[in-house]
């Protein structure tokens, strides 16, 4: 069966390296497997990975999600943890969330470090890494912006051309499933 071939001592390390590749080739030609969530904005995107997940994202009136989360889902038979960080730091810079609960906060504050406190969207991403018990397959889900038709106070009147380039960018592979 396919589930207890991936959760194999020997997978889970590969799967590791698959992910540290993700990372190096972000902006390069090579691709690898990946589930993108794409919609408009305010339409459940997030919930749809909360779902998937089984962890709390954040929750806004308006624009939530304002730059790509590359969510990586891991099974552990130990602990239950999350690692987060921003892209633009290096892994060393990575912080290590005990508490579930943490999550939605940390994406938040990371949120606001990368893209600002008002509504501007960043093409860089926050990288969350998740090991939790009973997952049963490791998974990468990406959660994007949603697509703003008309721009909100403080955002560039291309906000909708913005988010579709950055949609676009992450869809283009043929690899990637959305």
């Amino acid at each position: 069966m396919l589930v207890n071939e991936l959760n194999t001592k020997e997978s889970s390390g590969l799967l590791s390296a698959v992910d540290r590749m993700r990372e190096i080739l972000h902006n390069e030609k090579i691709t690898l497997p990946e589930i993108i969530v794409v919609g408009d904005q305010s339409v459940g995107k997030s919930s749809v990975l909360e779902a998937i997940s089984g962890i709390q994202l954040p929750r806004a009136q308006n624009i939530c999600t304002r730059c790509p989360l590359e969510l990586r889902m891991k099974s552990t038979a130990n602990i239950e943890y999350a690692i987060i960080r921003n892209s633009k730091r290096s892994e060393d810079a990575a912080e290590t969330l005990n508490d579930m609960n943490e999550i939605s906060n940390a994406v938040t504050r990371l949120t606001k470090e990368i893209a600002g406190e008002g509504t501007n969207v960043s093409s860089t991403p926050i990288y969350l890494t998740v090991y939790k018990r009973h997952m049963p397959y490791d998974l990468t889900l990406i959660d994007l912006p949603g697509i703003t038709r008309n721009p909100l106070p403080g955002q560039p009147k291309d906000i909708h051309a913005q988010i579709l380039n950055l949609i676009n960018k992450y869809i283009e592979p043929v690899t990637a499933v959305r």
